[in-house]
């Protein structure tokens, strides 16, 4: 709900950050459940599917001149989850979405108190997950936030990552 009304006002600019590097998705993901089980082929198909049913929202990005991007924090060696998500991203990306990769190469935890999931909607309203606190994130909620105070903080968090962020291609291409 948060979500359909902070879209609805979207005017300009729309920024994830995701940082988990493992997620545990709703456990009727029959994709990821085929991923896991070696069935590349199927997970492949199911994931296009998925991907399909976002199209509305990439042709909305399209017609409306929205700066869309998603930002992913990557540490090395890559999960499990990690590997399952870029097969993700390379489909969605084929169908327009602008998905930027930072590698966190450090001996950082992700999330920490700086880099954790959220949404930007503009410069008016950030969406903020919470996963718990559990090595998998799982997602037990979230909160809407319009203070500015720290809307600016998360986006200069975005700006600060995005000036290292290749294109997925590209981190893709060096892997």
């Amino acid at each position: 709900m948060a979500f359909t009304s902070a879209w609805s006002q979207l005017k300009s600019r729309f920024l994830k950050l995701e940082c988990w590097q493992r997620y545990w998705e709703a456990e009727d993901n029959r994709s990821q459940a085929a991923y896991d089980r070696g069935d590349l082929d199927t997970a492949g198909d199911l994931l296009r599917a998925e991907a399909e049913a976002d199209r509305p929202l990439y042709q909305d990005v399209r017609t409306r001149g929205i700066e869309y991007a998603r930002v992913r924090l990557l540490q090395e060696p890559l999960t499990p989850y990690l590997k399952y998500e870029l097969l993700s991203y390379r489909i969605r990306v084929d169908l327009g979405e602008n998905i930027e990769v930072v590698r966190c190469n450090d001996a950082a935890h992700l999330p920490d108190e700086r880099h954790f999931d959220f949404l930007l909607f503009d410069q008016t309203t950030a969406l903020i997950h919470d996963y718990g606190t559990a090595e998998v994130g799982q997602q037990t909620g979230g909160w809407l936030t319009r203070d500015s105070e720290v809307i600016t903080r998360l986006e200069q968090t975005v700006a600060d990552l995005r000036q290292q962020a290749v294109p997925l291609h590209q981190y893709l291409a060096r892997t």
